[in-house]
């Protein structure tokens, strides 16, 4: 099942429907914080009932999927997410931060090879997208590290795509 939590390596990717309050609370914080909303398509600061409210939606949504990604240590390390998934044409768009506190240390690269391991490995999904904000050029030249695609530019954003090998 693609929502089912896992670990891999030392990381724990937990769904965010199976996490306590506490552990939103840190995710939220983490989320609103200028560090990581500046290179978000909603940079608005929104309210924690609103985090909550998105969560108790992603019970019932299929389409969409979040893992906040642990240590051996229980430190939140960043967020991993599809969304939408088309199961029929079995693609997926995908997001990811790094929580402030652990960037620089090469987790994003890290992350992302365990997460594509396991999600290609289920077999649903054949091709992941990436939509980057065209002024966030970090995150242009980590898709490409990480093996995506450049397939176009469009309206500010410039589109990505990273195929099952």
């Amino acid at each position: 099942m693609i929502g089912q939590s896992f670990f891999a390596e030392k990381y724990k990717f937990v769904n965010y429907v199976e996490l306590s309050v506490e552990q939103h609370q840190q995710i939220w914080k983490v989320r609103v914080s200028k560090d990581v909303r500046q290179f978000m398509f909603n940079q608005n600061i929104f309210p924690f009932s609103d985090h909550l409210n998105f969560v108790e939606r992603l019970k019932t949504d299929t389409t969409k999927v979040y893992f906040a990604v642990y240590d051996i240590d229980n430190q939140f390390i960043g967020s991993i997410s599809l969304h939408p998934i088309n199961y029929a044409q079995r693609v997926a768009d995908w997001g990811i931060y790094i929580n402030p506190a652990h960037q620089g240390k090469g987790l994003g690269t890290t992350l992302s090879k365990i997460f594509f391991d396991h999600i290609f490995a289920l077999n649903i999904i054949e091709k992941i997208s990436a939509t980057v904000l065209s002024f966030n050029l970090a995150s242009l030249k980590f898709h490409i590290h990480i093996g995506f695609q450049h397939q176009y530019e469009k309206d500010g954003n410039i589109y990505l795509i990273k195929e099952k090998q």
